[in-house]
């Protein structure tokens, strides 16, 4: 009887403070949301660019977006994930889109792909082109970086909520170095393909 008395108080003892974590764990990370928020907020003004801002309440509250319009794509910069497995992403949406998949990491250090995976073979050649392959290894800045090709749609993630505006500027750099490469290929292939139709 003496050690179920013992276990009620030490419950009665430890349940404020369990409490009172949650509510300082949730406060942290409400108040980490709401500085992304202000620093896209600003960073999005300042360039002219729209920003979507978050809504809701945590722990279900949306991430901030900024969208932009290229001459060949739009793009979009969002984060996802919570607490330390948040991320950043790109998202290019070009005019033009190819037939196939990629998907290719980028470890930390080295300047070959750790993983590499596409359909049909060689694609990524078409994607991933020497200057695109030269910005993305600038990019990385010792990150584990992961780019993607999938229904017309280019994603570029990397560890992290981004609150330095040179790399978001990078970022943006990168993103319209995309859609032009994957818009001038798709442009090539619609003109090889013209040419190789037999004339009536």
């Amino acid at each position: 009887m003496g050690y179920d008395l013992l276990a009620a108080v030490f419950f009665v003892a430890i349940t404020p403070l369990v409490v009172a974590g949650f509510v300082l764990f949730w406060f942290v990370n409400a108040s980490d949301h709401e500085e992304l928020a202000r620093h896209w907020r600003a960073y999005a003004r300042a360039r002219g660019l729209d920003l979507t801002p978050p809504e809701g309440e945590w722990p279900n509250r949306t991430a901030p977006a900024i969208a932009w319009s290229e001459e060949r794509a739009e793009l979009r910069l969002t984060t996802l994930g919570r607490e330390a497995s948040v991320r950043t992403r790109l998202t290019v949406r070009p005019r033009g889109s190819l037939l196939g998949t990629l998907a290719m990491e980028l470890a930390p250090h080295g300047t070959t792909p750790a993983v590499m995976k596409e359909r049909p073979a060689r694609f990524g050649e078409r994607i991933l082109g020497e200057r695109v392959m030269r910005m993305l290894l600038g990019f990385r800045q010792h990150d584990r970086v992961v780019v993607t090709y999938r229904r017309g749609r280019v994603v570029v993630e990397w560890p992290g909520a981004e609150r330095s505006d040179a790399r978001l500027d990078e970022a943006r750099r990168l993103g319209a170095e995309l859609a032009r490469t994957i818009d001038d290929e798709f442009r090539a292939t619609e003109t090889r393909a013209a040419a190789s139709k037999p004339a009536t």
